[in-house]
């Protein structure tokens, strides 16, 4: 059986395994005792614009688009959803993985476009002085610089776009409700035009369809996590991007 390890930045996102911060879930197992900061997501969410489901509509919602899978297919496709949206977070709250995705050109898409030992970054002993003092009297652009004096940071990528795609691909299969299958598409379709486009706003609706289905769908965040975090605001934060709350 095949699962989500690694995954691109998604994903691919093994990115996270770069990251170095703490995620959503390890890091609140010192807070466990505060259950007290779960609240009802619609609550949390009363002034904006958009309502998050309540926790008896996700069980309803839940429910419908899985009628019709195996125990098992069930179990692959949350556990999948879940280390998925797990890794973006955290790229996205201790990595700055969107801010470095604004740059077209960035080693970070790597994680899409490649897998097996890929280039991320660059690593310089020296500080900034240092490096824009030689820069300046070597006339050499950043670029330039870091091919001549910086070393490769490499980090092995499990997974590339196209094998996310793959993947996802696959448990669609066993999906046999429509809205879920559309959703599943929806996430097929923004790995596809990130990898092809290098355009952030992909990636970073790839995590708003993530993050909605696994807290908001195949799991209930606020009361599934919440009990292990002592902030639950991006727990509680809903997108509206799923296809079945739109029926």
């Amino acid at each position: 059986m095949k699962q989500i390890k690694l995954l691109p930045v998604l994903l691919c996102l093994s990115i996270l395994t770069a990251c170095q911060g703490k995620g959503s879930e390890t890091m609140t197992q010192e807070s466990k005792n505060s259950s007290e900061n779960v609240q009802d997501a619609s609550t949390v969410n009363e002034t904006s614009d958009i309502v998050a489901p309540t926790k008896e509509q996700v069980l309803t919602a839940r429910e419908t688009v899985l009628d019709g899978m195996t125990s098992e297919q069930i179990e692959r496709l949350t556990e999948n959803i879940k280390i998925a949206n797990n890794q973006m977070e955290r790229a996205y709250l201790y990595d700055d993985i969107f801010g470095k995705l604004e740059d077209k050109n960035s080693l970070y898409w790597n994680y899409f476009d490649q897998k097996g030992d890929i280039q991320i970054d660059w690593a310089y002993d020296g500080d900034y002085s240092e490096r824009k003092e030689i820069q300046n009297r070597e006339n050499l652009t950043t670029e330039e610089f870091y091919e001549k004096y910086g070393t490769p940071v490499m980090i092995y990528n499990r997974f590339d776009a196209d094998n996310f795609i793959d993947l996802i691909a696959e448990m669609q299969e066993s999906v046999q409700n429509e809205a879920l299958r559309e959703d599943l598409q929806s996430l097929m379709d923004e790995t596809a035009l990130a990898k092809d486009t290098h355009d952030m706003e992909c990636a970073n609706n790839i995590y708003r369809i993530l993050h909605d289905m696994d807290y908001y769908l195949l799991r209930y965040g606020i009361e599934d996590v919440g009990v292990y975090v002592k902030d639950t605001s991006i727990l509680s934060k809903y997108y509206g991007v799923l296809t079945v709350y739109q029926q």
